[in-house]
This record gives C-alpha cells, structure tokens and sequence, in this order.
C-alpha cells in the first residue's frame, strides 16, 4: 500500500511539473510570436498602424452597429452604412462650425504671440530681479550671474511668428493643407474607413477562424479569454473617447467664461492630448498657465491651473470611474512603463496604442492566474483525498467495515 500511494503522490507531481512546463512553453512562444509580429509590424508600419486605428475606431462604433443590428433587425451592412452616415454628418458640422472657431482662434494666437512673449517676458524679468534681492545668501551668487535680458521670450517668439516651423505652416488651415498633401494623411483618410468597415462586417467569421486554431478541449477558454478582451477594450476606447470629448468642451467652456484668450483652441489641444495618462494632464496645463500668465499675471494664471485640476479630478474620479471603470486597473508605475515604451517604439502613435495592448496584457495574466489556481484547487482536492493507508485502523477486536463503508459514503 506504501508504493501505491508513493506512485500516486509521484504521478500527481509529475502531472503538475508537466503542466507547469507547458504553460511555459506556451508563453514563451507567445512572447517569439509577439517579437516575430513587432518585427514584421516594424517592417510594414503604415499598414500596422491604419490596421491598428481602424480597430479601435471599429470597437467605438460597435455599439451602435450591433443595437441596429440585433435590436433593431437591420441589415449588417445597413447598420454600418447608417452609423457611417451619421459619423459623417457629425464631422460636417465639426468642419463647419468647430474648426473655423479654432482657425480664427489660432490665426489671432499666432498674430499675437508676440505681445503676449513680451508681457511674459516682463513678468519673468520681475520674477529674476526679485529673486536676486530677496533670495538666501547661499542663492545670492548664482542668481547674480543670470542676466534678466538672457531669456529671450520676445526675440524666440518674433522668431516663431515671421518664420514658423516647416511642419506648422503659415496658418491653421496650412496645417490641414500639408496634412492632406502627404501620402501618409491620404491614406490613413482613404482606408481607415474602408478598413473599419470590413472589421465591422466580418468580426465574428475572424473570431470563428482564429477559434479553428485550437484543439476542442481549449477552445471554451479561449472564447472565453477573447471575450475578456473585447470586453476590456470595447469599454476602454470607448470610454476615454468619450472623457477626452467631455474634458475638451468642459475645459473649453471653462477657459472662455473666464475670459482666458483661446479657449477653445486650450480646450481641443487639452482633450486630444488627455488620451495619454498622466502626461496629457500636464501638458494640456502648460498653454493655459503661458497664456493666462502673459494675460493677467501669476495670481490669475495659478488659478486657471487650480480650476483645470478640479476639471481633471472631477474626470478622475467620477467620470472615469463611470464610464471606464476598472477596466485597465493598472498601477501608475506600469501605465508609466507602457507609455515610455509605446513612445520608444512607436512616437505619439506607440503611447497612444500602449494603454489598449496594456488592458489586453493585463487581461491575459489575470486569465493565467485564474486558471493556476483553479488548477492548484483541483490538485489540492486530489491530495487532501485520503487513501487506504491514510485511513485509522480500527483497535483490536473491532471491525474494520464501518470504516470501510465510511470511506465509501464519503465518496
């Protein structure tokens, strides 16, 4: 009976070191597969990257497709076709009322960067000699040898303003204008739609096919790890389309009533750049704080940045919370990881796409990590199991069938 369970104990430790084993191996030849697409994405990147948009701009749109579709008995291809429509009715407004707003706005930006560099300039030449009258001893020396007239805000705008980086152009409308001229700005416009629209059509047959892959006995969890994905991805893009778009217009309107210069340019700069965590907060205080600075002074300037974090922890923590959820749940620190780099890898477009790859990553070790220990309950099942030779033998003199029938009953 001793061997018996020793061959037991020995099989179930060899089941498990095997288990182990494979998952392993599977998760390094998903790291190769993934090092193998990073290359080839590398290789083709203008595909890689209007593959990658119209995923995302797919998986916002989704919603409306499939209540049209299943809700509504519509067609597939007249669902997309309707939501095609009426995204394209909404841009026309946008080109027609929003963007000639923000061109206005910009073409006086840039006609008075100057006036606005010299105010600024102004305030932080009387910042300087503050600083060296009033400063500790041990700053007296080094704040001396700076010069108010070496920071040359007025000279560094007048510059920007009568010659202007190649990639801006001489106005707004310039932008777009060079934009547009590009093989790459044509492209993307041509069949980011085109693209969206065959993912829109054929997502279940891709789904089906990729499920075809798996042996029988896999295929429950890994339409169940898909479903995961798409359900943390649906809600992530979605819902920080929809936070960029409401901190846009809240910090748009917020600058205008205050009567902030530029409100609306501050506004759409702050909610396109506050797709990338953390760092879009930032750098979408930095244009306010220089205007209202060169505008009213430091005191008005602090305020705006006061009000702009309320904004930002009003996003924080009750319109994300609403609309996103915990559907990322990662830690600074690794969003920090993901964004460095996505930036590294890819520029704007790496950050911009780290945080949904991020969510799916996050997915897949939290399926793994399921699956580990509901693996480790099973086998702790199995052991805690008693065998013949762990069972009491009864005193002398007493039968051993109570026991026994115990034993079976247990079972």
């Amino acid at each position: 009976m001793d061997n018996e369970a020793l061959k037991t104990q020995v099989l179930q430790l060899a089941l498990t070191l095997g288990r182990r084993a494979l998952i392993f191996w599977l998760l390094l030849c998903l790291l190769v597969v993934g090092w193998l697409l990073l290359s080839l994405l590398q290789a083709v990147h203008l595909v890689a990257i209007i593959t990658c948009v119209s995923t995302l701009l797919a998986y916002s749109i989704s919603p409306a497709v499939s209540y049209l579709h299943y809700r509504r008995k519509m067609p597939r291809i007249a669902a997309i076709s309707l939501v095609y429509a009426l995204g394209g009715l909404a841009a026309v407004l946008a080109l027609a009322y929003v963007i000639p707003a923000i061109q206005v706005q910009f073409i006086a930006f840039m006609s008075n960067l100057t006036s606005y560099a010299g105010n600024l300039q102004h305030t932080v030449d009387n910042w300087l000699i503050y600083a060296q009258q009033n400063a500790p001893s041990f700053l007296q020396e080094p704040l001396s040898k700076i010069e108010p007239e070496s920071v040359q805000l007025e000279r560094l705008a007048r510059e920007l303003q009568n010659n202007p980086p190649d990639w801006l152009g001489t106005t707004f409308a310039g932008v777009f204008a060079g934009a547009k001229a590009a093989f790459t700005g044509i492209a993307t416009t041509l069949l980011v739609p085109l693209f969206t629209f065959y993912i829109l059509m054929d997502a279940n047959r891709y789904r089906d096919g990729f499920l075809r892959l798996f042996p029988k006995r896999w295929k429950p969890d890994v339409a169940e790890l898909l479903g995961q994905i798409d359900h943390v991805l649906g809600n992530y893009i979605r819902g920080q389309l929809l936070v960029c778009l409401t901190i846009g217009v809240s910090i748009a309107l917020l600058l205008t009533i205050m009567g902030v210069p530029y409100g609306i340019l501050i506004g759409v700069f702050a909610g396109v750049v506050d797709i990338v965590p953390y760092v879009g907060v930032a750098l979408g205080m930095v244009p306010a704080f220089l205007i209202a600075l060169g505008y009213k002074g430091l005191l008005f300037a602090v305020f705006v940045v006061i009000m702009m974090e309320v904004v930002h922890w009003t996003e924080g923590h009750i319109i994300v919370p609403a609309i996103i959820g915990q559907s990322v749940g990662l830690p600074p620190l690794v969003v920090m990881i993901a964004l460095g780099a996505g930036a590294e890898l890819g520029g704007i477009m790496g950050m911009f796409l780290s945080m949904p790859l991020a969510a799916i990553l996050r997915v897949l070790v939290n399926f793994y990590i399921s699956r580990l220990e509901r693996w480790d309950q099973k086998e702790q099942k199995v052991g805690d199991t008693p065998t013949p030779v762990q069972q009491e033998m009864p005193p002398e003199g007493e039968s051993a069938i109570p026991a026994v029938e115990v034993a079976v009953a247990a079972k």
